[in-house]
């Protein structure tokens, strides 16, 4: 069995006191005013992080009836604010440059120019998940168990034909429009970043100061290790699973990096890959995924400014869809 299939079983068995914990909050609800601060020192095992659990979930934050999770964090007062970034009108895009036939580790890739009489049309197809190609992964990617995903929503609700709750659609009816703010660990680490590091609070607050930047709720947040194409199943760098307390006490509505996020392997079991198999569940937060941040980088250089509007526009569709990631960098 493949590690990425490991995750999603280890994804579904929850101990029963977990999906009773979720449950109640769903139930009873999560105020803001209830939340208190982690001492995310101190997650170093599988059952410290299942004690915090009640602390960093998000189910029935924004109501019963949520299906954008920490997008919330995303106001128009935010989406204003950070228009003022704009300055020369510099797009970059994060997408890596795939083939669906010649790009390895493209999974059922098909690609097919249609040419006719008087045109041509073409049809791209493959499975949108892995690490060859960029991606946005979705609130409906991970299960809680066997009946439940983000928010209490019922997995009976996922069929080959879509999602009827927790779709990419829900993201088209408004777009991902906001602060874009880059952690650049490969830069600002001492020594850099080896394959298999995780990045842990310490280092993420450490390179925050280096560049002279502060995190805000709503950002969205790139974290570079410079490794790229380099990072794999079997071994990468990323965040330490201390991270998805420090992202959910900062209020990060979105997170993305330039391989899955997650670093590994590390000395975890059931979480060994907490953001990608566990944060949209108990979080409620979409990822990007396998980003190419080499361009984004070389603006911020010219600028010396970390931050910046990242837009993001998707497609009116309940599968995950080819998307092209584009934030916009003004700051020379």
């Amino acid at each position: 069995m493949e590690n990425h299939q490991q995750d999603f079983l280890q994804a579904r068995q929850m101990s029963t006191l977990i999906k009773s914990i979720l449950l109640c909050l769903l139930l009873f609800g999560c105020t803001s005013e209830k939340r208190r601060s982690i001492k995310y020192e101190v997650i170093d095992s599988d059952e410290a992080i299942e004690v915090i659990l009640p602390d960093i979930t998000n189910w029935n934050r924004w109501g019963p009836d949520d299906e954008i999770g920490t997008l919330n964090f995303i106001t128009p007062e935010k989406i204003t604010k950070a228009s003022t970034l704009i300055k020369k009108g510099i797009t970059v895009s994060l997408a890596r440059q795939t083939s669906m036939t010649q790009t390895k580790g493209v999974r059922e890739g098909r690609y097919e120019m249609q040419k006719g009489a008087y045109g041509s049309r073409d049809f791209v197809g493959a499975v949108w998940h892995g690490f060859a190609v960029t991606h946005l992964d979705g609130l409906s990617h991970v299960f809680a168990d066997t009946a439940q995903m983000y928010n209490g929503y019922p997995v009976s609700n996922i069929s080959e034909r879509g999602a009827q709750q927790l779709g990419i659609e829900k993201l088209a009816e408004r777009g991902i429009v906001g602060r874009g703010v880059l952690i650049d660990a490969a830069e600002y680490l001492d020594g850099g970043i080896t394959l298999g590091q995780a990045i842990t609070p310490h280092d993420l607050n450490l390179i925050l100061d280096r560049e002279q930047v502060k995190i805000k709720s709503g950002d969205i947040l790139f974290v570079r290790t410079g490794l790229g194409t380099k990072n794999t199943r079997e071994k990468r760098a990323g965040l330490h699973p201390s991270c998805v307390v420090w992202m959910h006490e900062n209020e990060v509505a979105l997170l993305g990096g330039d391989g899955d996020n997650d670093a590994h392997p590390i000395p975890f079991d059931r979480w060994s890959s907490p953001f990608h198999t566990k944060a949209s569940l108990i979080w409620g937060s979409h990822l990007l995924i396998m980003l190419t941040l080499k361009h984004l980088v070389k603006c911020a250089n010219k600028s010396s400014d970390m931050s910046f509007l990242y837009l993001s526009i998707h497609g009116e569709l309940k599968e995950p869809p080819a998307v092209r990631l584009i934030p916009l960098r003004f700051s020379e």
